[in-house]
């Protein structure tokens, strides 16, 4: 039986020429790489370029909070904020009311960058990806604490999941059928005139959890899948939510990488943190203006009601956008001006733990999926300098000493990295063999006349209804044109004469214009109904 290796640490140190994939001048100094660090080639992970779509992608996004969930959260969070802070779920829960208007545009390109088989976007220029530190970032989701799936069987809790599952029980009894969102926020929601739900904080928690973070296939439906975790953070205990929440991101990704085409995605839960990774990471690509933040508001409000329109490339990316100052903004304590070396693991506090824990690779467990996390394939967005990444063991690392790079540091590429991205054989995308990747936003379908993907349609059978119904308005307001210009023809030559010397003067005032105008409006119509022949036609 072979020996199992020794575990790695998690980064090692070594002199390597170093330099960026933008330049051919690479120099000689001491560089810091995520392990695993392929020592030759044959070690290395095999680059896969992204597959095109040939047809527009098509998907639901997420909705809006519900009107009355602002008020919700702030009357809770003046009874409960202590045990929200003491579980870690106080800044998610606050993030929740905030409304990201979804862009299609963003999410369906994104979506054509990513790879299944590493779980990163491929982009031209090199490779990224969402990670547990943009999670806990953005999203607010704790990386540290128990197990998601640590509280399916705790035996002193099991009253109160109980309790909770018959309440849920009584409305899928109910004419809905179901145990509907708005049907759950009157049970429990306390008004002002009456008194409080003995219940209420589960049953807010179990709806933030159904809503917000882990919904279940009827998006409008309280899941029984959340009830034992909202009883457990109920009572203060710390779980870790943001490695299953990006678990559940990754496995939406890889659904609309890999969906049907006939078939409609439903992108459900926290998977705006993908848009607003997208928005913090491309700057040319996300609204111009972010909403300044207030003091205490998390990050996530400088995007709050706000949309892009912007069909730039995915270029000009900021590999760590949060080391940069922001307003009213407080940076977590791994973000120095000075690199840190730590010896003991047991001294750590939350945040340094959490950066740990950012750049380990490991095996995310989410709600009903599994994903591989790989954060040395994308080193520089932690700080740390980019090798040739090897094969994964994601139980195989050990805590021995630990370094946190400066926020100021601007980490490169080694030369053995350039080498093996210049001459990786799927690459060709870089040369310009793949012409759509990168040159606009508009990059899930083949240059074509085609925009159906900016449309939030989920059948293309609703397409050709739309179709028919603007070539019926077309041809009934072609024939009442025609109609009235007959009409005119009919009028005697000398009204004619009368009524075009006031046209051309500027004299008539009683409609003699509006025959240019329905002249206009004729050609203006025929030109349409051309093009909408033309689009039905392809």
């Amino acid at each position: 039986m072979a020996n199992k290796p020794p575990p790695l640490s998690i980064y090692e140190e070594k002199i390597e020429l170093m330099g960026t994939l933008k330049t051919s001048h690479f120099s000689q100094r001491t560089a810091r790489f995520l392990n695993p660090v392929a020592k030759n080639l044959n070690q290395s992970t095999p680059f896969l370029k992204p597959t095109q779509h040939s047809k527009p992608l098509f998907f639901k996004g997420w909705k809006p909070p519900p009107t009355t969930w602002p008020e919700w959260v702030n009357q809770m969070a003046g009874k409960h904020s202590a045990v929200w802070i003491k579980s870690g779920i106080l800044d998610s829960i606050m993030t929740s009311i905030y409304d990201i208007p979804y862009n299609h545009n963003i999410i369906s390109t994104l979506s054509h960058f990513w790879t299944p088989k590493t779980n990163t976007f491929i982009f031209p220029w090199g490779e990224a990806t969402i990670t547990l530190e943009d999670v806990t970032t953005l999203g607010g989701y704790s990386v540290t604490g128990d197990s998601v799936h640590a509280v399916a069987s705790i035996p002193d809790l099991a009253g109160k999941v109980e309790v909770m599952n018959q309440f849920r029980s009584e409305l899928v009894r109910s004419k809905a059928k179901k145990a509907s969102h708005s049907k759950w926020i009157q049970m429990f929601m306390t008004n002002a005139n009456q008194h409080p739900h003995e219940n209420e904080h589960i049953g807010f928690l179990v709806f933030w959890l159904s809503r917000f973070v882990f919904p279940s296939g009827d998006k409008d439906s309280v899941g029984k899948h959340v009830i034992p975790i909202a009883v457990r953070l109920s009572q203060g205990v710390k779980l870790a939510l943001a490695p299953a929440v990006l678990a559940y991101i990754y496995h939406n990704l890889t659904k609309l990488k890999e969906q049907n085409l006939n078939t409609c995605v439903n992108l459900l839960g926290p998977f705006q943190l993908v848009q607003i990774w997208g928005y913090e990471r491309f700057p040319n690509v996300g609204p111009k203006s972010p909403n300044e933040l207030r003091p205490g508001e998390p990050r996530l409000a400088r995007w709050h009601t706000l949309n892009s329109n912007v069909s730039s490339p995915f270029e000009s990316f900021i590999w760590r956008p949060y080391a940069v100052d922001l307003k009213n903004w407080k940076q977590p304590l791994y973000y120095q001006d000075s690199e840190l070396v730590l010896s003991d693991s047991l001294s750590l506090d939350d945040d340094l733990r959490s950066f740990v824990c950012f750049v380990t690779p490991c095996e995310l467990n989410g709600l009903g999926c599994k994903a591989e996390y790989h954060p040395h394939r994308v080193a520089m967005q932690f700080g740390f300098d980019q090798d040739i990444p090897g094969e994964c063991d994601l139980s195989g690392y050990k805590f021995v000493k630990f370094f946190v790079p400066s926020r100021l540091f601007r980490p490169g590429v080694s030369k053995r990295y350039s080498d093996w991205w210049d001459n990786a054989d799927q690459m060709d995308l870089k040369n310009g063999k793949d012409s759509s990747m990168g040159e606009g936003m508009n990059v899930s379908v083949e240059r074509k006349k085609c925009d159906f993907e900016r449309v939030d349609l989920s059948l293309e059978d609703e397409f050709d209804d739309i179709l028919v119904s603007l070539k019926k308005i077309c041809n009934a307001t072609k024939r009442k044109i025609d109609s009235l210009k007959q009409s005119c023809v009919d009028v005697p030559q000398s009204k004619k004469k009368k009524l075009g010397s006031e046209i051309w003067n500027g004299t008539n005032d009683n409609g003699g214009s509006s025959i240019f105008l329905l002249h206009d409006a004729s050609a203006t119509l025929n030109l349409q109904s051309q093009e909408i022949k033309a689009a039905d036609n392809e």
